[in-house]
């Protein structure tokens, strides 16, 4: 951080603002903390577990969202955005809803990620009805027979 939040005063690496004397100690250790969830989602992207990488991305950003969290964002959404597309192209809804939820989570701003999540959810909504509609006609269709 170099000014203080309060005051705008030009800050050096002291707790409290040479000015205002606001205590900035919370906001220096939620920067801290921003990073260390920033680098623990690169370490997960690099190692393939990109659940968690979206986990600890989302709450980097959430602490502060910093350039390169920012980036790295946009990043997993295009990536894991493909692959929800993917899943829905091979009827896996159930899987394309579940990481769109985490995309949603992690991007909330994106339209994208929010109008394929709404896509996902009427393809869910929708095979649900059909099912219960062929078990209604099933169900009709034994009684009709006795």
């Amino acid at each position: 951080m170099e000014r203080c939040p309060c005051c705008n005063a030009r800050l050096t690496e002291a707790v409290f603002c040479p000015r205002c004397q606001a205590d900035l100690g919370s906001v220096l250790g939620s920067e801290q903390l921003a990073r260390h969830w920033l680098n623990n989602a690169l370490q997960f992207w690099l190692v393939r577990e990109p659940q968690m990488a979206i986990l600890a991305l989302t709450k980097s950003v959430n602490l502060k969202q910093t350039p390169p969290a920012l980036v790295f964002r946009d990043f997993i959404t295009r990536r894991q955005g493909q692959k929800a597309l993917a899943f829905l192209a091979k009827k896996k809804c159930m899987e394309a809803e579940k990481l769109l939820s985490t995309l949603r989570d992690l991007n909330p701003d994106n339209e994208f990620i929010r109008q394929l999540y709404g896509f996902t959810e009427y393809l869910l909504v929708k095979d649900v009805i059909e099912i219960s509609t062929r078990q209604t006609i099933r169900s009709l269709n034994e009684l009709k027979s006795r």
